[in-house]
């Protein structure tokens, strides 16, 4: 008995240590290659000085094409905005882009609008995209701060990779499968960090009664952005991007304002209710690069 327990512990004990293995070899892939943002900040881009960054969630990622704004105005800014994040990941996205020693003029901030008065974050998403940095104090200190599973698992990776790597297997495990064959592939994104939708099927529809919608900026983690670009002598800019049929109605001082809510009033332009298509991105892009443009001046 004691001769098959021994057996059972060392089988047992070979398992772990082949988990670890695995997992620290899956979190050194993607923190080698440029499939995920986080990575893609640091191994994709050489330059240590943009003009602007664009921080945002999937309407950031989707709407301000810097490629567009950096033709027209002859600057160099890159887009760092991930989908299904929240302005609490946008502020870890901050801190990542600051502690590997570069720097920006502008921060444009570009998440969800109804993000901007939320009270309380909660992880988001796509917040597992830092994991390979789980070593860096200020993820760690990120997930710590959240409570629920997934929080915890995402901080006990710090130990333990193999419950962050196997619990988001098909997000972290299989990925870096696809990053040690090409460190070079990103995941939807360009080459400064843009995506687009496809050029909507909607006919064109006029958008008349346009709903409003009151902001009031009340995120905590919007001010805790605002007093880390002061600490760095970066400007923040607040973008409020189009959507389907609403309008945005910013009673909140204290920061700088492009607001787009109703820059579209036709749905052909619309990919869905917050999201702009081809088209749409283009004229949005256009616009922002001609209200940034003044507000700098």
């Amino acid at each position: 008995m004691m001769l098959f327990l021994k057996r059972i512990g060392f089988v047992v004990l070979v398992f772990i240590g082949m988990s670890m293995l695995v997992s620290w070899g899956s979190l050194w892939a993607l923190r080698q290659s440029s499939f995920y943002k986080p990575s893609f900040l640091v191994h994709a881009l050489p330059e240590t000085t943009f003009d602007y960054i664009v921080l945002g969630a999937s309407t950031g990622l989707t709407t301000l094409n810097t490629q567009v704004i950096d033709s027209m105005l002859h600057t160099n800014g890159v887009n760092l905005s991930m989908d299904d994040t929240s302005l609490s990941s946008q502020y870890l996205m901050l801190q990542h882009f600051l502690a590997q020693g570069k720097t920006t003029k502008v921060c444009v901030l570009a998440p969800s609008v109804k993000d901007y008065d939320v009270r309380t974050n909660e992880l988001s998403g796509n917040d597992y995209r830092f994991l390979p940095y789980i070593n860096t104090p200020y993820v760690l200190d990120y997930y710590k701060q959240f409570k629920g599973v997934d929080a915890k698992v995402l901080a006990y990776s710090r130990w333990f990779p193999m419950l962050g790597v196997s619990y988001y297997n098909v997000e972290l495990f299989y990925p870096s499968l696809v990053a040690l064959m090409q460190p070079e592939k990103r995941n939807r994104f360009d080459a400064t960090g843009n995506y687009v939708y496809p050029e909507s099927k909607k006919t064109s529809s006029l958008l008349n009664d346009l709903k409003p919608i009151t902001l009031n900026f009340k995120n905590p983690y919007l001010y805790k952005i605002k007093a880390l670009c002061q600490a760095n002598d970066i400007d923040v800019i607040c973008y409020i991007s189009p959507m389907e049929g609403k309008k945005v109605i910013v009673s909140s001082a204290g920061f700088s304002v492009i607001n787009h809510s109703d820059l579209l009033t036709d749905s052909k332009y619309f990919f869905d209710a917050i999201h702009v298509d081809a088209k749409g991105r283009q004229l949005a892009s256009e616009q922002f690069t001609n209200d940034f443009k003044a507000l700098r001046e």
